[in-house]
């Protein structure tokens, strides 16, 4: 009697960082970067399909299908007087359309070049023009000029290569006039309402004039299979096409890119170790027995939706904290976290910087104080960065004795909310520093931060640029409630 097989019962397995689709996208970084540019007043000539007595145009056509009439065979034809003949003759020859020989009327090869597109003669009239044009100092590409306000004109530039080209950029402005014609200023030379068509004839003479920097968006993406090498995303700034025309932006972007990376320091192990004591209930499934698994932590978060609740007052997130997805979680964590305690001064938060080249170095910094409001606070370890002077109210510079990993960012809307990253390199080897940490308005998390802060950094902090000292403690009062006890060593 032959045994029957059982069925076995499989259960689905937990998605992990192994089996997790791993060709997805992320933001990783958001920059505002500055592209040399010039002016240059340019002289040029247009031509455009010009306007004739409808005599003449008829007169032309005549011409062209029966060339070297009388004069007497063409007046008998349209019916014309001695007068009205001289007239419509005398026009088309003082434009040299046609001849006068043996008495007989020719097309002279101006009227004939008048039919290489039809059987209607193509009457030209040139016109001088200026137009004063702005092209970028990389590509020689159009690039319009705008204000700037003093935070934008701070950020960093990109590196001009070719030096030489620059300095004789009036000779490449020609053909790069010529090249881009239609997008500099052929919208306004087409009038579909009157049928008048406009093209370059010709550019006779360049002038530089000043100089002026534009800014260009660049979102950093990276994938989760290499996020150590980001690409940058350009749609902000131009359409595809366009973008097409600015291979040497493109290529100076993607080198400033690679200039931000760096290779894994010793601190930044100390930095996710405070990110462990900071959020150790979030956390404590990427805990290891070296640290925090990074790498499990980033691709697990990467596929994650990363959306504050109620019940979910800590996320993990990905990207700079400006970013606009890191951005609008920060004002709902805000909204969760309700307006504070009234007697305490919540007009006040603080931002420690970390120490990583191009940090804040977007115009979504901005937008993100504004949501935020408040008197702000940077603090920096070292000389800051000049873009950041511009834009922070107060600019603090703490000691530069460790006391706080350089990797380590931490935003902190006293007793509401608080956003802790490291931005350190994923995996082996130079590559980009990827921000990777929480977001809360969790009480114990927000308060751990509160002591870590007051622990690793002296009350009194100096200001840049100036002789005064701010009272960094004075913010971080923290009213202990009944039951609470738990706290951050200072590590």
């Amino acid at each position: 009697m032959s045994q029957e097989k059982r069925a076995t019962l499989s259960l689905p397995k937990k998605p992990n960082a192994d089996t997790v689709e791993e060709d997805r996208n992320i933001p990783v970084g958001l920059f505002d970067v500055l592209l040399p540019s010039r002016q240059f007043v340019v002289h040029h000539k247009v031509a455009e399909v010009g306007q004739v007595a409808l005599t003449t145009e008829f007169l032309l056509r005549l011409l062209y299908s029966v060339d070297g009439m009388e004069e007497e065979d063409i007046a008998q034809f349209f019916g014309f007087n001695t007068g009205e003949m001289a007239f419509v003759v005398n026009e088309a020859e003082s434009r040299g359309y046609l001849d006068r020989i043996g008495g007989r009327i020719w097309l002279a090869d101006a009227g004939h070049a008048l039919f290489m597109d039809g059987q209607r003669p193509q009457i030209l009239e040139v016109q001088r023009r200026t137009e004063k044009i702005g092209f970028d100092l990389l590509s020689m590409a159009p690039c319009e000029r705008v204000n700037l306000s003093e935070f934008e004109l701070a950020l960093p530039e990109l590196e001009i290569r070719d030096e030489q080209r620059v300095a004789t950029a009036s000779h490449d402005v020609p053909d790069a006039f010529r090249r881009h014609y239609r997008e500099i200023v052929g919208r306004k030379d087409r009038d579909p309402a009157t049928g008048v068509k406009r093209s370059l004839y010709s550019v006779d003479d360049v002038a530089a004039s000043d100089r002026f920097s534009a800014v260009v968006p660049v979102l950093a993406i990276a994938s989760i299979r290499k996020p150590g090498e980001p690409e940058p995303m350009l749609d902000a700034w131009r359409p595809g096409h366009e973008i097409d025309d600015r291979g040497a932006v493109v290529n100076s972007v993607a080198a400033f890119l690679d200039g931000l990376k760096t290779v894994k320091r010793t601190e930044d192990d100390h930095a996710y170790e405070v990110l462990l004591d900071i959020a150790p209930d979030y956390l404590k499934e990427y805990k290891t027995k070296s640290g925090l698994s990074a790498l499990r932590f980033f691709k697990e978060t990467a596929v994650r939706a990363g959306e504050l609740r109620v019940d979910r007052p800590t996320v993990g997130i990905i990207g700079p904290l400006y970013s606009p997805e890191n951005s609008r979680r920060i004002s709902d964590a805000l909204a969760y976290a309700g307006p504070g305690e009234p007697e305490a001064d919540d007009d006040n938060f603080v931002w420690i910087a970390p120490d990583v080249a191009g940090w804040g170095a977007s115009r979504a910094t901005s937008t993100l104080l504004d949501r935020i409001h408040g008197s702000e606070a940077v603090i920096t370890r070292g000389k800051p960065l000049k873009h950041l002077l511009k834009l922070f109210q107060k600019v603090l510079q703490r000691p530069d004795n460790g006391s706080i990993p350089a990797a380590l960012e931490m935003l902190l809307i006293p007793r509401r909310v608080v956003a802790v990253t490291v931005h350190a390199p994923l995996g082996i080897g130079r590559s980009f520093p990827i921000p990777l940490g929480v977001l809360s308005f969790e009480p114990d998390v927000v308060k751990r931060v509160h002591q870590y802060l007051k622990t690793q950094l002296p009350q009194y902090i100096e200001i840049a640029n100036s002789n005064d000292r701010f009272d960094l403690h004075s913010i971080l009062r923290w009213v202990e409630s009944p039951g609470e006890g738990s706290s951050v060593g200072s590590s």
